[in-house]
């Protein structure tokens, strides 16, 4: 199972970003053959791009295409959940400069017991040997 992060749907679902040409192809892969974990807090940052940054028909047919990929795993994000993102906020964003949403995503992979996050988020990057993960991202550094 991998945990794909929301920047990682934003630029799959946009092709005019410049990051779009490295993630269509590992995406499209994910998509094909791995069990996807996400959660309702990813959901919603994704779909917000998607209705800022297109027309309505063109948002709610990538939306509705999201939502309902038989591959993926939402976990809805309750008073459980948001105590799980709370402990990981106290614990990293002193330290480590973490931000809610990224809590929220670290709370997901410890439910799920998800090893493996596709992301361009440096955060994780510097928490990956912390928590234990594997972070995959196809973007190039830039020189």
């Amino acid at each position: 199972m991998i945990f794909v992060d929301s920047n990682m749907w934003c630029y799959y679902f946009d092709q005019r970003l410049p990051e779009h040409g490295y993630v269509r192809e590992p995406m499209r892969e994910i998509i094909k053959t791995d069990e996807i974990a996400c959660n309702t807090i990813i959901v919603i940052e994704v779909a917000h791009y998607l209705v800022r940054h297109f027309p309505a028909k063109a948002a709610l047919r990538k939306i509705e295409y999201f939502v309902n990929l038989e591959n993926m795993k939402i976990v809805d994000f309750d008073r459980q959940m948001m105590m799980k993102a709370l402990d990981s906020l106290v614990e990293y964003a002193y330290t480590h400069g973490l931000g809610g949403r990224d809590a929220t995503v670290i709370a997901t992979l410890k439910k799920l017991r998800v090893k493996k996050l596709l992301s361009h988020d440096n955060i994780f990057k510097r928490l990956a040997a912390k928590l234990e993960i594997e972070v995959v991202d196809p973007i190039p550094v830039k020189p």
